[in-house]
């Protein structure tokens, strides 16, 4: 369906393209600039700021879910056509990207929510369901369980060349600058780092030698053959080993293994060449019983310089992986602080693009900033006058940004951007246990969502159920009387009170 949803939209930018300017005419042309919003704390932010000297559009209709929001063609040519452009960045918006890349957006003002701010990784705490956990867990199932016939058989020839140990270059100051880099992405020293490091690289043979079909160490040389793969896993996944017996030469190993991070016959790098190469004369199993050893060996021509890119590489590459795993709590503006932040950048671009209004646009982000800080002062007094600093949704945790914000500790059945909405017996148990335990008066929902299971906790323990407001999206009937963002925030103050005091 979205495969469609693209082809549709990249057959109405080309008719575009075809029939005049290639910009669609505007459904209001009134002079003044076209502001396009993807859900509705962004919607009201830019409205506080501009007014009515914008045309200011939200795409999100008003009762919808936003974590499954697909545009519509008309919504795709109302970003083509805009001036400024908002929306949040987060795993709701992965659309948002693609049809940028569709389209020429050099004129577009375009504010991200999630760039204006500090993010956090969306948390999972004690009791919650996580539906992203048993995707891992298929994920790196599917690794453990790798095709062995995906894997093509590797000729020793794949390996040849003269090969020597990283070891010198780990120990006399030439990566140094790699230790150092590793060490800020972990909790461990860059002398911690390079002692695991030189551990890990640890060799008997500073050099050896591989030809089409022998291996040789120190002028002697032994004949090896293939003996298949063995698949391991370790930090990077799983990957395949390649196993080598040569005929028993005194003074070269009987039992080798490669691995050079492929699996493909033949295969050719454009980096500098490194493998991982282990040996041992009991067993091809003893070897791979040996923890902490994937000793290391390049190029024989390769340099200190050479070795050095080749490890940060591979790290930025190692790193590049785990950035993609991360997911952002998008909710970034139920902290009245962050709303702040967004605010400002909202109004710089507008100011950008309508200097005319700039001085009205400035003094209606001043008057709001100021209405944010006291909507902010009044959540922290409620905080800093409560008896406990716990709160329990039966419902989405879509708050982490505001319990931050504000020193709180919370329990849920969902992460924020969950998709799911019948938790486990186990989770709704754990939330009446915690409610009762810590005699928590009030369980929270959020807006538009699934109230039946608020409902549950709140029978089986006796407590209030009340509604927390994420403002992330509001009803038609609200949408229509003009509710604003600081309408529904001042809302959720008595009702924080209530749960905490």
């Amino acid at each position: 369906m979205k495969r469609l949803l693209f082809m549709i939209i990249a057959l109405s930018l080309s008719v575009c393209a075809l029939f005049g300017s290639g910009r669609i005419q505007r459904t209001v042309d009134n002079g003044k600039p076209d502001v396009v919003a993807v859900n509705f704390p962004a919607y009201d932010f830019a409205r506080q700021i501009a007014g009515d000297r914008v045309n200011l559009t939200m795409l999100l209709p008003p009762g919808a879910e936003s974590h499954s929001f697909e545009p519509t063609p008309r919504d795709i040519i109302r970003i083509q056509e805009c001036d400024v452009f908002i929306y949040t960045g987060g795993e709701s918006d992965v659309w948002v990207d693609r049809i940028l890349d569709s389209m020429d957006s050099s004129k577009i003002r375009i504010i991200r929510m999630m760039d204006a701010v500090d993010v956090v990784v969306e948390e999972i705490v004690e009791g919650m369901e996580d539906d992203e956990h048993e995707h891992d867990h298929e994920h790196e199932h599917e690794h453990a369980e790798l095709n062995p016939a995906d894997v093509e058989d590797r000729p020793l020839s794949d390996f040849s060349g003269n090969w020597k140990t990283s070891v010198p270059y780990l120990t006399d100051g030439s990566v140094d600058a790699y230790f150092e880099h590793a060490a800020e992405e972990s909790d461990m020293t860059p002398a911690d780092v390079k002692a695991m490091y030189i551990n890990m690289m640890r060799t008997d043979y500073p050099t050896f030698t591989v030809a089409s079909d022998s291996i040789a160490i120190n002028g002697v040389s032994a004949k090896a053959t293939y003996k298949g793969f063995k698949l391991v896993e370790s930090d990077h996944g799983v990957s395949p080993w390649y196993m080598y017996e040569t005929d028993g030469t005194a003074g070269v190993p009987k039992y080798w293994v490669f691995n050079d991070h492929g699996h493909e016959a033949g295969r050719q790098e454009e980096e500098i060449v490194h493998i991982h190469a282990l040996y041992g004369d009991e067993s091809f199993d003893a070897i791979f019983s040996i923890e902490d050893w994937a000793a290391m060996y390049f190029d024989d021509s390769a340099t200190a310089d050479d070795i050095l890119a080749a490890m940060m590489h591979h790290e930025e590459e190692h790193e590049e992986e785990h950035e993609e795993e991360r997911e952002y709590d998008e909710h970034v503006w139920t902290s009245p602080q962050n709303a702040k932040r967004i605010v400002r950048v909202i109004a710089n671009a507008l100011c950008e693009v309508d200097s005319a209004n700039a001085a009205v646009f400035r003094q209606n982000m001043d008057a709001y900033s100021a209405q944010l800080d006291e909507l902010d002062k009044e959540f922290q007094a409620v905080v800093n006058n409560a008896k406990r600093k716990t709160i329990v949704f039966g419902d989405r945790f879509p708050f982490r940004y505001f319990a931050d914000a504000y020193g709180l500790t919370y329990f849920a059945a969902f992460p924020g951007c969950s998709t799911e909405t019948e938790p486990s017996a186990a989770t709704v148990a754990f939330l009446i246990d915690k409610i009762k335990a810590e005699k928590i008066p009030v369980v929270f929902h959020i807006e538009l969502g699934n109230e039946r299971m608020a409902d549950t906790i709140a029978e089986e323990t006796g407590t209030k159920k009340l509604l927390l407001h994420a403002s992330h999206n509001i009803t038609k009937q609200e949408f229509d009387r003009g509710v604003t963002f600081l309408e529904l925030q001042k809302a959720n103050v008595p009702r924080l009170r209530e749960a905490l005091w």
